[in-house]
């Protein structure tokens, strides 16, 4: 299979934005890392609502690309796109680009696990504030058949300062 001209621009075209679109949401989730670490909750909001908003345009971009792949024939997945890039040929900047992309998408898998990885230690560290402050620190809890936790009763409050 051989991509036209055309098909090889527009093939460009997509992975380029793809790619400025990738590199928006790295810097974005680098923002998010920095307010999750400073514990800064309205620029933990501002970061969020500008991540999905930009989310929002990445869908978009990646269903025109699926669009494509599908005019092509191709599968709407990785391994399309992947052929879609062989079949464009040796264009070293189509190339060079999806290469970039397909690293810049490991970048973002990794930093977006460190984000969420603070948001599970804060919400650890809220649920043993607030089994404190309720009388449950260090109470045995077992699941009751809805899959609740339910702690045993006890009359001992524990309180830290």
């Amino acid at each position: 299979m051989q991509l036209t001209q055309q098909q090889r621009e527009a093939l460009a075209s997509l992975i380029n934005n793809e790619l400025e679109m990738a590199n928006t949401m790295l810097e974005l989730l680098k923002r998010e890392h920095a307010a999750l670490t400073a514990e800064n909750p309205d620029s933990i909001k501002t970061t969020s609502q500008q991540k999905l908003e930009h989310m929002q345009l990445m869908e978009q971009n990646i269903g025109q690309r699926n669009r494509f792949l599908q005019e092509l024939q191709l599968s709407a997945d990785e391994q399309g796109i992947e052929d879609a890039v062989t079949a464009a040929g040796q264009n070293s900047q189509l190339n060079t680009n999806w290469n970039k992309l397909k690293q810049i998408a490991k970048e973002l898998q990794k930093q977006n696990e460190i984000n969420g990885g603070i948001i599970a230690m804060g919400q650890r560290r809220v649920k043993q504030a607030l089994d404190i402050l309720s009388g449950k620190e260090n109470l045995t809890g077992t699941y009751s058949q809805q899959g609740e936790t339910e702690y045993s009763k006890s009359n001992n409050l524990h309180t830290k300062a």
